[in-house]
């Protein structure tokens, strides 16, 4: 089921959070004894590099893949890297190589679109299978979308995604907060954090990157902008930042599939306001074929603010590994 992101996760002092700190207690509880029961995990014959995050909901992990498989390419650590990704609300259960020309977002998932253009993708929700497939058809390492708190694959590089925008929200464990488990937990298990925005301070390895638009905007064009994301508020304060005039702002929950009223409203809206609609490319990915013509299609590229010292970073951890 999609959701929205509640309010209170972002709050110091909220009385609902404090309310649900007893079913972290038995969501931690749970948590636990399922990575107990999980089989040992898959050591693929190829090296495994997991982006993770912290929160449920948006941080920043998709933008974060695609610009760590580009830094891959462009200095040839290596040849053939295939990404790896649960495929959240796709259809179909086997893993399976997503096709661009055939494959949807009712197939695959939104994110899968958007990874499987810039390198090789598999959906799989068991990332053991995952791994298998992507060797079997000739990946020399993967890039595994998510999965820090997931134990069907041995994971060699475990990064930590942390956009400085929302950090951990009020630093509790679902449902009282946004945390998947405690930073206890999840710190011990990573070799490096890449941040998104502002700098970040830790005994790990810390890599900075901003996130940049691909497209300009017209600043004499009025709009109205509309998301279904983790964090949708991060897409106006984007907007804003780049002075953009916004006069309407639609948000929904995370990978909603938009129905053909609710598009039709948010028509008559920009309609009746003179301006034109604007969402982001995840949400885009979702619309139907004759939806992408009338809304504007707002990529963002994230780009690391020293690329040099990952590249260092990584050729030394996959030297250890070889």
């Amino acid at each position: 089921m999609n959701f929205k992101t509640p309010k209170f996760w972002h709050k110091r002092m909220s009385i609902l959070s404090i309310l649900l700190i007893p079913l972290s207690w038995l969501y931690r509880l749970g948590h636990v004894i399922n990575m107990k029961r999980q089989p040992p995990p898959y050591h693929a014959k190829i090296p495994v590099i997991c982006i993770g995050n912290a929160i449920a909901g948006g941080s920043g992990k998709t933008p974060s893949v695609i610009a760590l498989v580009k830094l891959i390419k462009e200095n040839n650590i290596a040849q053939n890297p295939f990404i790896l990704t649960r495929g959240y609300g796709r259809k179909t259960k086997t893993p399976i190589l997503v096709d661009l020309n055939k494959h949807h977002a009712n197939d695959v998932g939104d994110e899968a679109l958007l990874l499987g253009q810039h390198s090789p993708t598999i959906v799989s929700s068991n990332r053991a299978d995952g791994a298998k497939l992507a060797e079997e058809i000739g990946a020399d390492i993967i890039i595994m979308d998510d999965g820090l708190q997931n134990n069907h694959l041995h994971k060699n590089i475990n990064f930590l995604v942390v956009d400085r925008q929302i950090d951990f929200g009020n630093n509790r464990v679902l449902p009282a907060g946004p945390l998947r488990e405690p930073l206890s937990s999840i710190l011990p298990k990573i070799h490096a954090i890449l941040c998104i925005g502002r700098p970040f301070h830790s005994d790990k390895a810390v890599f900075q990157s901003f996130i940049l638009p691909q497209d300009g905007l017209d600043l004499n064009k009025n709009y109205v902008a509309f998301a279904g994301l983790g964090y949708p508020e991060k897409f106006k304060n984007t907007l804003l930042d780049l002075k953009a005039k916004l006069v309407g702002w639609h948000t929904f929950p995370d990978h909603h599939s938009y129905s053909e009223q609710e598009l039709e409203d948010m028509q008559d809206d920009a309609l009746n306001k003179q301006a034109v609609l604007i969402t982001t490319e995840k949400d885009y990915a979702r619309l139907p074929e004759s939806w992408k013509k009338k809304i504007i299609n707002f990529p963002i590229e994230l780009q690391f603010k020293s690329p040099n010292d990952i590249v260092q970073f990584l050729e030394l951890g996959l030297g250890a590994i070889a």
